[in-house]
C-alpha cells in the first residue's frame, strides 16, 4: 500500500464508517475496547478532532481527540492501526495530517499516554514532535503505569 493512496480526513458519522473503526478498536484491544457508543459521542461533541485514514474505501486507521482542562489543548484518547496494516506508515501519516489539522485549528498543545513498554509508538510519537513530561504510576488502574507525552506549538502562544 503506497503511501500516496493513503487519505486522511475527519470523521463523520457514517454508520459503515463508525462500524470499521470500531472493528479495529475491538481487534486491538478485545474486552478493553471503547463501546461504539463513544465513537458516535466523539463525532458529535468534537467533529473537528476526529480522523481516520484511508486506503480507497478501506478504513485503516482512526485518532480521536478530546479537549483538555486548558484551551487550545487536545488529549490524543486513541489512535490505531488496523491489523496488517502497521509499520507501514499509515499511523504516522494519520498523526501527521490530524495535527497539521488541528494546528490550523488553532490547538497549541496535544496530550497522550502510552505504555513505557510501547517503544514502536513511542518513536512515532517522537518523530512528531512529542516529548515525555512524566511517568505516570497506576495511571490506568493498578500496575498501568504511563508516559504523558506532550507536543507544544510554541509560536502561537
Amino acid at each position: 500500500m503506497p503511501n500516496s493512496s493513503l487519505k486522511t480526513e475527519r470523521f463523520n458519522l457514517d454508520r459503515h464508517a463508525i462500524a470499521k473503526v470500531v472493528s479495529i478498536e475491538q481487534q486491538l484491544y478485545d474486552n478493553l475496547a471503547y463501546p461504539e457508543l463513544l465513537f458516535y459521542q466523539a463525532a458529535h461533541q468534537w467533529p473537528n478532532s476526529q480522523f481516520i485514514c484511508r486506503d480507497n474505501n478501506d478504513i485503516l486507521a482512526y485518532a480521536m481527540y478530546a479537549p483538555a482542562e486548558k484551551a487550545n489543548t487536545l488529549w490524543l484518547m486513541s489512535a490505531a492501526v488496523k491489523p496488517g496494516c502497521q509499520g507501514r506508515g499509515v499511523g504516522t501519516k494519520l498523526l501527521s495530517d490530524s495535527l497539521r489539522s488541528l494546528d490550523e485549528q488553532g490547538v497549541t498543545c496535544v496530550l497522550l499516554s502510552v505504555a513505557p513498554s510501547n517503544a514502536a509508538a513511542i518513536s512515532v510519537y517522537q518523530k512528531l514532535g512529542f516529548e515525555v513530561v512524566r511517568k505516570a504510576e497506576h495511571y490506568l488502574g493498578l500496575r498501568e503505569h504511563r508516559l504523558i507525552m506532550q507536543r507544544k506549538i510554541t509560536n502561537k502562544e
